[in-house]
């Protein structure tokens, strides 16, 4: 979760970049709704039990999502996808990766 912080006390990072920020996991929707409103996150976290868009992301784990970030342009493509723990511990290093990929 703690990744997840990060990546709210640093969306300013992402404010130039023209790029919607979205979590995604394979938790439910009522646990990401309770984490949203427990830790006040303001941006979009997406529920995929079924790991579909997780897959598309190369985010997929044995059955669960894994960290890192993917980049996805306009038409639905991926442009990359990057498996990192740290991802928001780095989230400076996180953003530059990110807005390289979206240039």
């Amino acid at each position: 979760m703690s990744q997840l912080v990060q990546l709210q006390e640093n969306m300013g990072l992402f404010e130039e970049m023209e790029a919607d920020i979205y979590s995604i996991s394979n938790d439910s929707p009522e646990a990401h709704k309770e984490l949203k409103e427990q830790m006040g996150f303001t941006f979009t976290m997406l529920s995929d039990p079924s790991l579909h868009v997780i897959e598309k992301a190369e985010m997929a784990g044995e059955g669960m999502s894994v960290r890192g970030y993917s980049v996805f342009n306009e038409d639905g493509e991926l442009i990359t996808s990057e498996e990192d723990d740290l991802w928001g511990t780095n989230i400076e290093s996180t953003a530059e990766k990110i807005k390289s990929a979206l240039n």
